[in-house]
């Protein structure tokens, strides 16, 4: 049985007062104390494994059930609709929001490059999605307003939820090189956060580790990599263009879901065989992935997960945690008929 300790006990081992130690466990730092009796009690009440009894305005904080939310977005509503990776997410959040009684009170949209005034002073927190980086005035925020951002880690100071996209990547990668593959190709698009002083391009995770991969091997060919916007209708036209070329790759890692649906058609226009004569894999795992032809070999995205993990992190925040948590969300490799042995 782990025994518990009381403050009367930590207070006659740091040779201090009740009210001292009482004080300085509720962070009180209005509290005139030294740092070294500061330090010190910390110290005893962690090797005792203390535990704070929660006040009645505690107790009343973490049985509220009407919290409200703010919900910022990186893209229009219009582009939401059109890409299941981020309609996903929100319907994640949606779900636990109505799962844990919490409204979102406002939402807000990051279109073009007008970043949109968040009113903080009607909500409890604020959820944000996708790769934003927001200017926040100190001013306008109460203490400890808690901000968690998904698909993008904005600081140390907020909590995030994301995947790992170079594992991602990497898994796709290994499948490809497993199968025997030695030319692979590469169809993706150019990343880029949007910060309030504009957009900022950088080479994205998966194009990195798809060249470094490669690259261990002795395998990169650059003329091999094909770069331009995201959706299905740029994977598509990127395709074409490889296919253009000549000495197409045996296969293709292709950095969306979308984006493969695009190149797969551009492949079956040309009469390509998929995968006798080009394998294809890709990253999402979108619920249309397995109902194209062939079905789609993908790294499986939890992206509901992600926003239903939000709202937790959020509901956490919101109870009393003062330190901020960086979740990660497991991928998962679904092998399908997009991709096959090489012959």
């Amino acid at each position: 049985m782990i025994l518990i300790a009381t403050i009367k006990e930590i207070a006659k081992i740091a040779k201090v007062s009740s009210s001292t130690v009482s004080r300085v466990l509720s962070k009180d730092y209005s509290f005139n104390v030294s740092e070294e009796t500061r330090r010190n009690i910390l110290e005893i009440a962690k090797s005792l494994n203390y535990r704070q009894r929660p006040s009645k305005k505690q107790n009343e904080l973490n049985i509220k059930k009407n919290w409200k939310i703010g919900l910022l977005i990186w893209c229009s509503e219009q582009f939401e609709f059109s890409d299941p990776f981020y309609m996903s997410i929100r319907q994640g959040i949606e779900k636990e929001c109505t799962k844990q009684s919490v409204t979102i009170q406002r939402i807000y949209r990051w279109i073009d490059d007008t970043s949109p005034e968040i009113e903080f002073s009607d909500i409890d927190g604020l959820i944000v999605v996708g790769k934003v980086e927001i200017s926040l005035d100190p001013k306008r925020l109460r203490p400890n307003f808690p901000i968690i951002f998904v698909d993008y880690r904005s600081s140390d100071e907020h909590d995030s939820v994301r995947f790992d996209i170079s594992e991602a990547a990497r898994k796709a990668m290994e499948h490809l090189l497993k199968l025997g593959y030695t030319e692979i190709g590469y169809i993706g698009g150019r990343s880029y956060i949007k910060t309030p002083d504009g957009i900022e391009f950088y080479q994205d995770e998966r194009q990195k580790t798809y060249q470094m991969m490669l690259e261990e091997r002795g395998l990169f060919k650059e003329e091999s990599m094909f770069i331009g916007s995201w959706g299905a209708e740029e994977g598509y036209r990127l395709m074409k263009e490889a296919i253009e070329k000549s000495n197409l790759p045996r296969a293709f890692f292709v950095a969306s879901d979308l984006m493969a649906i695009g190149a797969l058609r551009a492949l079956h226009e040309s009469d390509i065989k998929i995968p006798e004569q080009v394998g294809i894999t890709s990253i999402d795992g979108i619920d249309v992935s397995k109902y194209v032809n062939p079905p789609l070999t993908t790294v499986k995205v939890y992206t509901e997960e992600m926003g239903c993990t939000a709202v937790k992190l959020m509901i956490d925040r919101l109870t009393g945690r003062d330190y901020s948590l960086h979740a990660n969300v497991a991928t998962e490799l679904m092998v399908r008929e997009s991709c096959g042995k090489l012959v």
